[in-house]
């Protein structure tokens, strides 16, 4: 139903969302990028019927002329427009979407689906396919790390930050300070997340979306200020040598003031004001030496 045909398809994706950028960092690492289109959408989220006075939703908007399919302004028109007629509509417009253009169809808009399938289904049009985030002999372990750190660590940062009661938050803290720990325990003596793993795998890469914001917006905005990334050793030596990897294939990835943009600008209920901190510029320090070459694969 869906050919790995070069062209064919379109990831709209947000820089300032860490789940859409697993799909960035999967397209990048696989050699995808003229392979399949990416339409970014604007950072800070808008009212996305502003001419309907009762209508109050506000999100992801695009540019002008940027949206090739639909012409769209709206992460809420693709939506729309792709709903076949008589099918209900989406109520949440999230991204990142994978999108076919042949068929005007929605493939997939759950990130860790996306990165499956990038993972295997261009390799006959990817410039790495050798790479492989999900190695068959890894795939249990993976899945194990992935359960570990997506509530605690991936969604505990937003806990952390959209607690509306102090044990709340003092409970979604904990557990995610109690994996930093367990984290930065595991990655002081093997060289990644999953034994056994020669390269990152796709639990790095899920961890490292997170990581690689948290001293820079969730410190500050998501209150997770117990300790910072750069005070944990090898977790931060980690973070260094996942921005080096492949030449630093990943950091394009990572566009800074658009993910601050977005957090401290599109949540006033968090923010009124708006006002974007001024630093400390993690990404400076992440092209230091992080010596992490002679760890072994498994502890």
């Amino acid at each position: 139903q869906y050919p790995s045909e070069a062209g064919r398809y379109i990831l709209y994706v947000a820089y300032a969302c860490p789940w859409a950028c697993r799909c960035l960092a999967l397209r990048k690492l696989k050699g995808l990028e003229d392979a399949i289109r990416v339409v970014v959408v604007d950072p800070v989220w808008q009212r996305t019927r502003p001419d309907d006075a009762n209508d109050e939703h506000r999100g992801w908007t695009i540019g002008e002329g940027v949206d090739p399919v639909f012409g769209a302004r709206t992460v809420r028109e693709v939506y729309d427009k792709a709903t076949p007629e008589g099918q209900p509509r989406a109520s949440v417009y999230s991204v990142p979407i994978f999108f076919d253009t042949a068929t005007k169809t929605i493939v997939s808009n759950e990130s860790s689906e996306i990165i499956r399938f990038l993972n295997t289904a261009f390799n006959g049009i990817a410039k790495n396919p050798e790479y492989d985030s999900c190695p068959p002999a890894l795939l249990k372990g993976i899945d194990e790390m992935n359960d570990r750190v997506y509530n605690s660590v991936n969604n505990g940062v937003y806990r952390c930050g959209f607690a509306k009661s102090q044990g709340a938050y003092d409970e979604a803290v904990a557990e995610l300070f109690e994996r930093l720990d367990e984290l930065e325990a595991l990655l002081s003596r093997q060289r990644w997340l999953v034994a056994g793993s020669e390269e990152p795998t796709e639990a790095d890469i899920r961890l490292f979306v997170t990581i690689v914001r948290f001293d820079e917006v969730y410190v500050v905005y998501f209150k997770t200020n117990k300790k910072c990334i750069r005070e944990y050793p090898a977790l931060h030596n980690w973070l260094r040598s996942m921005y080096q990897y492949r030449g630093g294939a990943l950091q394009d990835t990572v566009v800074m003031p658009a993910i601050k943009e977005h957090y401290f600008r599109s949540h006033p209920a968090l923010n009124t004001y708006g006002v974007i901190p001024v630093g400390p510029n993690t990404l400076a320090d992440l092209t230091a030496a992080h010596g992490r070459e002679q760890l072994p694969i498994a502890a």
